[in-house]
This record gives C-alpha cells, structure tokens and sequence, in this order.
C-alpha cells in the first residue's frame, strides 16, 4: 500500500497519513493524541478514516504510525486465532522498531506493547496466561459476587439520596466510578487505605492526552501494589481474586513467576475502566431515547440487549493498542495490503458503525434486527475472560439506579458532555443527571 501525502492538522495533532487516491477527504488532523472531542466521538473518527480506506494508515503518540482498521468484517479477520495467524499482539517478537529502537514508544504506547500478559501474548504463551485468569473468574466466582455487587450499588444509591433538593449529580463521578472499582477492590482484597491512589493511578493508564513521565507515574504506582498483592497472596492466599490466581497459576504445569501474574491483574485493572464508562453510556442512551427506556422498563426487552446495543454503538474501549503483521500478507476479502513488522489499531468504535454490518448504524434500538453483536469485549483468542463479571455489575447498577429514580433526566443533551482524551478509553468524563 502507498501512503498519499498527510493532510495539516487543524487541532495541534500530527498528521494523519491517508490511504487511497489524492482525491481522498482531507483528514483535518490526527484522530488519536487526543482522542474524541466534545464535536467528535471515537466512532465518528473511526466513520471519517473509513472514507480513507478499510485500514487508513494514522499516526500515533510518539510518531508511531499504524494501520487502523476500521472494517467491521476486516478487524474481524485480524482479530480471529487461524493456524498460523498473520496477525499477532507480541511487539517483541513481530515489530523491528520496538526490537531495534528505532521507531519512538513512548510513554503512552509502551505500556500497551509488552508481552508478559495475556492481551499481548500468542499461542502456548497466551493460552497458559489466559488460562489462571479464566480459572479465577469463573461463574462461580460471579455468582459469588452477585449480591456484593447488589450490596455495593445500593450503598452508592443511599448515598446519592443525600444530594439535598438540588437533586443533580454527576454520573461519573458519583456513580458509574465507584461501582467497578469499589467491586474490584474487593475482589483483590486492595486495603480500603490504597484504594483513592490506586484508582487515580489505574484510570491515569487510558488517558492517552497525558504525557510520557504521567503514563510512567501512574504505571508504577498501579505495579507497586499489585506487586504486593501478589507478594502477600504468595504467603497467604485469601478467598479472593489475587489468591484465586495464585493457586491456578501455581497449579499449572508450567507456574507463572510474580511478574507475569501482575501483568495479568493489571487486564483486570483495566477492565474497571471500562466497566465505568459502560454503565455512564448505558444510562445516557436509555435516558436519551425514552422509548428505547420504556421497553425495558416494562420488561419487553431484557437489559442485557440494551446493553449489548450500547456497547456497539459506543464500546467503553474504542481500540486496541497494538498488533503487528507477522509477515507481509494481503487480505483476501478486503484486498488490504500489511508489511511485515506493520503495527495494526484495531479500530472497535469505527467498526462496530460499519453500515455494511448494521444498518442505520448510529440509531441506538434495543430490538435491533439481526442483534447488536459487536467486537465490544473483543474478537478470537482474546475475548474479555471479565465479561461475566462486567456484564453482571452493568445490569445491575443500570436497573437498579432505574428502579431507585424513574424521573431522573440528563441535565444536557448527549453531544455536548466532556468525552475522555483517549483513543483506547471511551466514555463520558462527566454525566450531568437531575435525579427527580
């Protein structure tokens, strides 16, 4: 594939560099140092690459360029685990520039590129990481955590009881954010002393606005207790997550060192990121779309098909950082060309509006025809082994807040609430709700 020359930015950001002919739409900046904008979300960036091309070359922090892959059927293909698989998540063994420094991974690319975790690895590598992680949150563990999950959402509606007569909170802040943290903070048996710093640190990891020495703060912070956890749960493993995950590595037949088993919760961290943005989405589109509220309400469309219709229309993690092209290959369905070592986004926010995949692709309807399946808890070999888990606590805390407050309002339209800077996470940074 030849690379078209790159269009100025017109937000401060590098260039995005466009595939196809010069008669291409102007780019108007790069989509991804700073993620979506209060006039443009994740997936409308994914819409405007699509008019570039299945899989448009972008820059990232750090000059890094790559291919964001943007068709739905494409990040698919990319994404599936096929004997000999071209595509492939170790930056180490597939990426010259990250084995040779001579391309910059800086602090807002690196911490997605290692290979000690399980979204990073491949083959044996990644199926004896995955499988501790999948042994700890089994449906037991889930079933388990039901009704401390129920405990945790009513302790946080108790609260917002007491907003006085004003009766406005904001979501995020005082709702969506506690939730999945307060539940992952029990699950891995964090003292409730860390638990402000630890959250700051673990939600400082997605804002891809930040800079190198931020990234860096953040990831140590989130590393020195996990360590811990797993220092602690080496000694005395408890009847939680981190214990859980120490006796399943322990008991394979090729144990895990500490190292490893930290990168793992740190998957685990990130899914509380996103958890918290699922349920901030879930309710902005229900009180959005009164119609769309009432059938669930009454009971004719379950929740989970309201949740699995938001997650495609806007994914809590809008892409995937980074794959590589194990060698050069050219895609059979799309044509698309890769070179060896190539870095590949996969561009779940833009996929998942694919008009050829969903028709009216950014109407939010519960009773979609064909369903809402999307690439939302991801695709192949790396679907979210939390989804259970994060499935249970996002219906649980949208029915619940719901059923506490039938009158609750957004304070402002949809389009203009603060969106995070981030092209990985993706959500609201703030959700102005009047609750009566």
């Amino acid at each position: 594939m030849t690379l078209a020359a790159g269009h100025e930015s017109t937000d401060g950001g590098a260039a995005v560099l466009s595939a196809g002919p010069p008669s291409a739409p102007p780019g108007g900046g790069c989509p991804f140092p700073r993620g979506a904008t209060a006039a443009r979300t994740n997936g409308q960036e994914g819409q405007r690459l699509r008019a570039l091309g299945p899989a448009p070359v972008v820059e990232l922090p750090g000059a890094v360029q790559a291919r964001a892959v943007v068709d739905f059927a494409l990040a698919e293909r990319l994404s599936a685990r096929t004997p000999g698989a071209q595509v492939r998540p170790d930056a180490a063994r597939h990426w010259p520039g990250y084995r040779e420094g001579a391309r910059s991974v800086d602090g807002v690319i690196a911490p997605w590129t290692g290979s000690h975790n399980a979204l990073n690895s491949y083959g044996d590598d990644h199926w004896e990481r995955r499988a501790p992680i999948a042994a700890a949150l089994t449906r037991r563990r889930v079933e388990a955590m039901t009704p401390v999950i129920e405990s945790i959402v009513q302790d946080v509606l108790d609260g917002l009881d007491g907003v006085g007569a004003q009766r406005k909170v904001d979501l995020v802040q005082s709702y969506a954010l506690f939730i999945p943290h307060e539940v992952i903070t029990r699950l891995l048996g964090v003292p409730a002393e860390h638990l402000p710093a630890f959250s700051a640190a673990a939600a400082g990891l997605f804002d891809t606005s930040a800079g190198a020495e931020e990234m860096t703060r953040s990831m140590g912070a989130v590393l020195a207790l996990l360590e811990q956890l797993v220092a602690g749960a080496r000694e005395h493993p408890g009847d939680n997550l981190v214990g859980d995950l120490v006796r399943a590595a322990d008991a394979s037949g090729n144990p895990l060192s500490d190292a490893v088993l930290r990168d793992q919760l740190m998957l685990i961290i990130a899914g509380t990121e996103a958890t918290a943005h699922a349920i901030g989405t879930l309710l902005v589109h229900l009180l959005s779309h009164p119609d769309q509220l009432d059938l669930v309400t009454s009971g004719q469309v379950p929740m989970e098909d309201a949740l699995t219709e938001s997650l495609r229309l806007r994914p809590p993690i809008a892409s995937v950082p980074l794959r590589f092209a194990a060698w050069q290959f050219e895609d059979v369905g799309s044509g698309e060309q890769f070179g060896e070592g190539e870095p590949i986004l996969i561009h779940i926010a833009g996929a998942d509006l694919h008009p050829e995949r969903y028709e009216d692709p950014e109407r939010f309807d519960v009773r979609r025809e064909g369903g809402s399946r999307s690439l939302a808890f991801g695709y192949g070999p790396h679907v979210c082994p939390g989804a259970a888990l994060a499935t249970r606590e996002i219906v649980i805390a949208v029915t619940r807040f719901l059923e506490r407050y039938p009158h609750a309002r957004l304070a402002l339209a949809p389009e203009p609430l603060e969106q995070t800077a981030s092209f990985i996470s993706n959500g609201y940074t703030s959700i102005a709700v009047e609750l009566s």
